[in-house]
C-alpha cells in the first residue's frame, strides 16, 4: 500500500488530459480563482467546466449570429444556442457557489502584516508547501492586528487580548521573531522632575492614553 505524502494535500489541481482545450480552459481558471489544492472531488468539477464553457460557446454563437436565423424553409426562428444558453445557464445555477470564484479582500500595507512578511521570508525553515497554511494564518493574523490598530483604540485593546496572543502563539509554534506592537512596550521618554506622572502610565512603557492620543494622530492624517 503506498503511503500518501503530507505535500499530497497541497499539490496543484491539474486538468485531466482528455478534457477538451475550452473545458481545460474553465478548468484552469477555477482552480486559479479558488486556490485549489490537494484533493478536490474531480468529476464535479469536470461537470461543472464543462457546463460553463458549453454556456460560453452557446452565447459566442449568439453574439456572432445574432439572436435569430432562418430554418431550411426560411422560417425567421429563434437561435437554437438560446434554448441551450438557457438550459445551461439553469443546470449551472443547481451547483450554487461550489465552484464561484473566492472573493479576496484587499489588504492594506501595516506595520505588523509587513514586518511578519519580512520575517517570514528570512526563515528558510517555512519554505515550501508543508508550512503553507500555518503561515498564512500567521500572515492573517498580523494583518488583523494592524486592521484593529487602524479602526480604533477600542479594537485594538480587543484584540490585545485575542489576536494578539494568538498571533504571539502561532510565531512561537513556527519559530519565527513576533514583530513588536507600535505603542506597546515602547519606551517613552522619562518624567521631568516637576512634572507628575500619569496615575495610568508605567515607568518607561506607554500608557494607554499615550496609545490614544497615537491612535487620534494617525486617524487624523
Amino acid at each position: 500500500m503506498t503511503k500518501r505524502k503530507p505535500s499530497d494535500a497541497l499539490e496543484p489541481v491539474e486538468a485531466p488530459d482528455h478534457l477538451p482545450k475550452p473545458v481545460a480552459d474553465v478548468w484552469r481558471e477555477i482552480v486559479a480563482s479558488n486556490d485549489l489544492v490537494g484533493k478536490v472531488d474531480r468529476v464535479a468539477l469536470e461537470t461543472y467546466c464543462t457546463l460553463t464553457a458549453r454556456l460560453r460557446e452557446a452565447r459566442g454563437r449568439i453574439e456572432d449570429e445574432g439572436m435569430v436565423v432562418t430554418d431550411t424553409r426560411g422560417k425567421v426562428i429563434p437561435h437554437p444556442a438560446l434554448a441551450v444558453e438557457r438550459s445551461t445557464a439553469e443546470q449551472i445555477r443547481v451547483w450554487g457557489d461550489r465552484f464561484a470564484p473566492l472573493v479576496k479582500p484587499t489588504r492594506k500595507s501595516g506595520y505588523i502584516a509587513d514586518a511578519t512578511a519580512r520575517t517570514i521570508t528570512e526563515a528558510k525553515h517555512l519554505h515550501g508547501p508543508r508550512f503553507a497554511g500555518p503561515v498564512a494564518a500567521l500572515k492573517t493574523l498580523a494583518w488583523m492586528i494592524d486592521e484593529a490598530q487602524r479602526d480604533s483604540m477600542e479594537a485594538l485593546q480587543k484584540a490585545m487580548t485575542t489576536t494578539v496572543p494568538q498571533y504571539l502563539k502561532a510565531c512561537a509554534e513556527l519559530q519565527v521573531t513576533p514583530a513588536s506592537i507600535p505603542g506597546v512596550g515602547v519606551p517613552v521618554p522619562a518624567p521631568a522632575e516637576d512634572e507628575k506622572p500619569a496615575e495610568e502610565s508605567k515607568p518607561g512603557v506607554a500608557s494607554v492614553s499615550d496609545l490614544q492620543e497615537r491612535a487620534r494622530a494617525r486617524r487624523s492624517g
